[in-house]
């Protein structure tokens, strides 16, 4: 039995062998193969084999220049897959990109476009087969013939694209992408806590008194995300100026470590993006809510010890708070789209509340939260007069 195109077959012996293209020798590959108990495992081994053994020295040798008007990067000898260009994009970015990062490339790649294309010599795929192979996803599915997210399809296309543009720039010609259908986002409607319900929390964080509540509370007037919650550490806590500063973030990543018995890991890295590092002004009331809880400068904040919480743990203890309270059904980012919502509808200005909300932009901020209400449009369209 084998996997078409994926040069993965079952032996006799029942494991599952996986091949790849180790290095050049003299313009000819040299192959590796590895061993495992399913083909999803030997799948996941392959690819981590292959984004760690691609290195400069044994990159395959460079395509001659390009004859005008051919319509083919394949000259002589020369012949580049796009599981092989994949691969050295992945190398070059694994240096540039948080570690996050890099495991989501790493994963688009593997699940979705080296099984379809990574056989695929240059300058296949062209745009038309992407368009139809995205096409299909939107409507049809993956594997488990479920639609895929506009996300995931977006994060596909971005892929695609910084491959190629990397292969241009490394003399590796590629085709052009101008007519990459672009990805529609499905509009998300933020969903936040009811006023009773905000009430409801408020009343029952009304005197705190585990560190499980006193995150709660943090998110729920300050907008932090889970990981950034996970990630404080009291030395990030200034009680006399009234601030908390987000210097990081706790989340669980798949380990494609190839020596590793896990699957996924938690790593404390820095957050996402540079805006997203903030300092926050904390209302007096938070701040005096905090105090008694204030250990040593190098403790989270979840655990009062140099230890972190994992965001799912955290996540877990958030659920049964809320399931005392009957309220199981928001998840934890609500708090943060409540606290958003609440920042607008009490008029503070955008570029403050994006700011507080570590936002690339403005306009992910206006896109988000800043929605009118028909009274509030009447309002405006009553200063209107005759004359």
């Amino acid at each position: 039995m084998s996997r078409r195109g994926e040069s993965i077959y079952k032996r006799a012996d029942g494991r599952w062998e996986a091949r790849y293209i180790h290095h050049y020798e003299d313009g000819r590959a040299v192959y590796r193969y590895l061993y495992a108990a399913s083909y999803q495992e030997v799948k996941e081994k392959r690819l981590s084999e292959l984004m760690h053994t691609q290195a400069a020295p044994h990159t395959p040798p460079p395509c001659p220049p390009m004859q005008e008007n051919s319509p083919s990067v394949i000259k002589g000898e020369c012949s580049i897959k796009f599981k092989e260009l994949a691969a050295l994009w992945l190398a070059e970015r694994r240096a540039r990109v948080k570690e996050s990062t890099y495991v989501r490339y790493a994963r688009t790649l593997e699940k979705y476009l080296l099984p379809v294309f990574g056989e695929l010599a240059l300058p296949e795929p062209s745009c038309h087969a992407l368009n139809i192979y995205f096409s299909h996803l939107s409507q049809e599915g993956g594997l488990r013939g479920k639609p895929l997210a506009p996300k995931t399809l977006s994060d596909m296309r971005c892929v695609v694209k910084s491959i190629y543009k990397y292969g241009n720039q490394n003399g590796i010609p590629c085709p052009s992408l101008q007519t990459l259908q672009a990805v529609p986002k499905a509009a998300k409607k933020a969903v936040i806590l009811t006023v009773e319900n905000r009430r409801r929390i408020e009343e029952q964080l009304l005197h705190v008194d585990t560190t499980t509540q006193l995150g709660i509370l943090l998110a729920l007037y300050t907008g932090l995300r889970i990981g950034e919650i996970c990630g404080l550490r009291w030395g990030d806590i200034d009680l006399d100026g009234g601030t908390v500063s987000v210097r990081r973030t706790v989340e669980r990543i798949a380990d494609i470590d190839p020596s590793s018995p896990r699957r996924t890991k938690v790593i404390v890295s820095e957050p996402k993006t540079a805006n997203a590092s903030r300092t926050i002004p904390l209302p007096t009331f938070l701040t005096e809510q905090l105090r008694p809880f204030a250990v040593s400068e190098d403790c989270y904040l979840l655990t009062g010890t140099p230890l972190h919480t994992e965001p799912h743990q955290y996540y877990l203890r958030y659920k049964t708070f809320l399931r005392q309270l009957g309220l199981e059904h928001y998840t934890f980012h609500a708090l943060r789209h409540t606290f958003a919502t609440r920042c607008v509808e009490a008029g503070f200005d955008v570029k403050s509340l994006s700011e507080i909300l570590g936002h690339a932009n403005v306009s992910t901020t206006l896109a988000i939260y800043v929605h009118p209400t028909l009274e509030q449009k009447r309002a405006q369209m009553e200063r209107l007069t005759l004359g």
